[in-house]
């Protein structure tokens, strides 16, 4: 940089830092401070990167002279006379001519960094007040642009610290309209009270009883972290609440304070938290807040870390600067919470967590979304609640748009049959031939688009349509959803299913009927027994018949090669399951994550143990998760995991007799091959009761159905059985049964799977 243009920029620097110190000196009646060079100095290297990249000796030396320019003129300045200066003044105003400068200096170095002087405003007589500052500022247009020193609008457009960038006074106020939306109120917000109550008490008071606060001699620096899965309402309610305090309202998409330019961002920040405070009381809404503090640990450039220096700086702020009952309140937005650097995240007192809404919520939530639709008499609502487990706002949003979609497809098959009776002369044979079903709709529509529409009405079986086609975002984005499995697709396991309906089921529908009487929801259960017993099957029932969000995890999908990170897995686990709850945990393969600890395990392997006991503890808040283990191999499983308070409730799931035999095997037929219509033209009992099928597990008599099937697809479609070739003629049909020869060949070649079942009974 050469020494002119650092001269010109420490010039700039040096008048910023003496207009804050004048500004400082009227706000608490105190003489201003004497600028040094280390001061100026040090100033350059916090806020202009531009200069702090020159050497340190030549950028002293160059502090050092502009400060000996500014002594020479205030010295200059004291000594002209107030009559003087009236004169000068009354004569500028009658020739509409510049001003002259001060003194000889100040002429020499407006001449060399191409500023003009201002001559001080006149004092009036008998003031004791000292004469203002000459103020050398560049010339400007009529537009406001400044000139440089050969009168070229433009040319030396600077930032206010000395940066490249257009003059802006600092905490101007912006133009930016910052009232509160009135498209958005709180009745557009439902099935989130528990939140907006508490986002109510951490903003309304602060904002809208300054007067009360001030009395108190309290100012307040709140900050709220909301924070929930994505599409839970968490910007709509920020700006419901917005609305309804009435209050100014800045609302901040994060990405949008990023710049490329360095130090743009750090100073877009700047400008938010300086706005907020100039128009107190004011909320700050920073919407996807991970998106720019997050940990700094793990930042991988140095703006980033410098953007979060920035925010924990203008919070701080907040507190300082702020006037005693003119309050401001940041509120931040976030799908992660646990990626925020945890230095923002102390800042924040209150964190509200929204989860996922519960079946009460989504009927509110449901009849919010279609308050003004046009609804036909037969909608139920609690029902359409209940078949939507797992959809948060969002998708409920679009349940309601497929809904009023279905509504007019009634009346568009009506305008396509309209259509095809008054179409025109059909086409040409090669051109039909050669044209789609679809394409001959939209030919239809296209030469009677202008027809009328008949009124509608969205009925309860459009609604289903519209449930049946939308995928909740929480199953697209690995949250849990409630399975479909019910207790229909498992056969027998009477006993086990009445200890579960006891121990989970009951808590989670009947929670108050279990309180009376002082039973807790068990803290954990353990399914143990050999492979193939319908552990799994028996879990995700639990889960569909309580109506509780379900999360499966295979043991080793925790485990991580890098240190620290299954542990971090586990709590991230625990942490989604509350954001879900209702939520019940399965844990299948259970002794590959929990092994016994002895001098055999590795420190690895020792802490995800430790970490995953802690959980199941409650040390956190455990209400409303529920964790059910599987495992065939109880023996290896450390002894600590099965205590009380963990997963203390053991259930043995073991193989099933003869009579439960046929109740599985009946209930396989009937969810498969009975679905499709299918009768049996053989007796289940018979097959079950077989002596060859003795220590089949569940997933064995499976097996032996699939096996009886294959064996008539042979036989019916491949003639391996009569030599029956001429069935392969094209357009023969053939409606294949499941005869007893079916059965026969399957027993034949299947065997049980469970080998060991004589080690299962020692161990229970």
């Amino acid at each position: 940089m050469s020494t002119l243009k650092m001269d010109r920029e420490v010039y700039a620097v040096v008048r910023k830092l003496e207009d804050e110190l004048d500004e400082a000196s009227a706000a608490t009646s105190k003489p201003p401070r004497l600028l040094t060079v280390s001061f100026v100095y040090e100033s350059i290297r916090r806020s202009n990167s531009s200069l702090a990249r020159n050497k340190k000796k030549v950028l002293e030396t160059s502090i050092e002279k502009v400060l000996d320019s500014r002594r020479a003129e205030a010295h200059a300045d004291a000594r002209v006379d107030m009559d003087d200066l009236i004169e000068a003044a009354e004569e500028s105003k009658k020739t509409e001519s510049s001003s002259r400068d001060a003194s000889l200096l100040n002429r020499q170095i407006a001449k060399g960094w191409g500023f003009s002087t201002k001559m001080p405003k006149p004092q009036s007589p008998g003031s004791s007040a000292p004469p203002e500052r000459a103020v050398s500022t560049p010339a400007e247009d009529a537009a406001g642009r400044p000139e440089d020193a050969n009168g070229t609008k433009g040319a030396s457009e600077r930032q206010s610290n000395g940066e490249p960038r257009p003059k802006k006074r600092r905490w101007a106020k912006s133009d930016a309209d910052r009232a509160p939306s009135t498209n958005v109120s709180i009745r557009d917000v439902a099935g989130v009270d528990d939140a907006l109550n508490r986002l109510l008490h951490e903003v309304w008071f602060p904002l809208c009883a300054g007067e009360a606060c001030e009395k108190m001699g309290y100012r307040f620096d709140n900050g709220v972290l909301l924070h929930g899965p994505s599409g839970c309402g968490k910007t709509t309610l920020a700006h419901a609440v917005a609305g309804s305090v009435g209050a100014s309202f800045i609302p901040v998409s994060a990405t949008s304070l990023i710049s490329g330019t360095s130090g743009e961002s750090e100073k877009n920040i700047r400008d938010v938290f300086s706005e907020a405070i100039l128009i107190a009381p004011c909320l700050i809404f920073f919407d996807e807040l991970d998106a720019i503090a997050g940990n700094r640990d793990s930042a991988n450039k140095g703006m980033e870390s410098r953007i979060v220096s920035e925010l924990m700086a203008g919070m701080d702020r907040i507190k300082q600067q702020t006037t005693m009952g003119r309050n401001v309140v940041v509120l931040a937005a976030t799908n992660r919470p646990e990626a925020l650097d945890p230095s923002i995240r102390r800042r924040f007192g209150a964190e509200i967590d929204m989860g996922m809404p519960s079946e009460p919520a989504r009927e509110q939530i449901l009849r919010s979304l279609t308050r003004d639709l046009s609804l036909a008499p037969d909608v139920y609502f609690p029902a359409l609640a209940k078949l939507t487990p797992g959809f948060v706002g969002s998708d409920l949003q679009h349940v309601v748009k497929a809904a009023v979609s279905e509504s007019f497809r009634g009346s568009l098959d009506a305008l396509l049959a309209h259509a095809a009776a008054l179409a025109p002369p059909p086409p040409s044979a090669e051109t039909t031939a050669t044209t789609t079903p679809a394409q001959q709709s939209w030919l239809l529509l296209e030469s009677h688009r202008r027809a009328p529409w008949s009124a509608s009405h969205i009925t309860h079986a459009q609604f289903l349509t519209a449930i049946a086609r939308t995928q909740p975002a929480s199953k697209r984005e690995g949250f849990s959803t409630i399975p479909d499995t019910t207790w229909a697709h498992v056969g027998a396991l009477g006993p086990v299913r009445r200890r579960l309906e006891m121990s989970i089921i009951g808590p989670i529908k009947n929670p108050d009927l279990f309180t009376k009487v002082g039973i807790a929801p068990a803290a954990g259960i353990l399914l143990w027994g050999p492979p193939g017993c319908g552990k799994t099957l028996v879990a995700k029932a639990v889960a569909n018949e309580s109506k509780a969000n379900f999360i499966s995890i295979k043991g080793p999908e925790l485990l991580n090669k890098y240190v620290g990170e299954s542990e971090r897995a586990v709590r991230q686990l625990f942490a989604r399951a509350k954001g879900s709850a209702p939520c019940i945990l399965f844990f299948d393969e259970m002794d590959a994550l929990v092994p016994k600890r002895d001098d055999s395990l590795s420190d690895a392997s020792a802490r995800v143990v430790n970490t995953l006991l802690t959980e199941l503890d409650g040390v956190g808040d455990r209400s409303g998760i529920y964790v059910i283990g599987a495992t065939n191999r109880p023996d290896i499983i450390d002894e600590a995991i099965r205590r009380p308070g963990r997963l203390g409730t053991s259930i043995y799931v073991g193989l099933p007799s003869a009579d439960d035999r046929v109740d599985i095997l009946r209930t396989l037929y009937r969810n498969s091959i009975g679905k499709k219509g299918g009768e049996s033209t053989v007796d289940l009992e018979v097959v079950a009761r077989d002596r060859r099928c003795d220590g089949f597990s569940g997933a064995d008599l499976g097996n032996l159905m699939q096996a009886a099937a294959q064996a008539c697809l042979e036989r019916a479609y491949l003639g391996l059985v009569a030599g029956q070739e001429e069935i392969m003629m094209e357009g023969v049909t053939i409606d294949p049964v499941i005869t007893m020869e079916d059965w026969e060949a399957a027993l034949k070649t299947t065997k049980p799977s469970v080998k060991d079942a004589e080690m299962y009974n020692e161990i229970q």
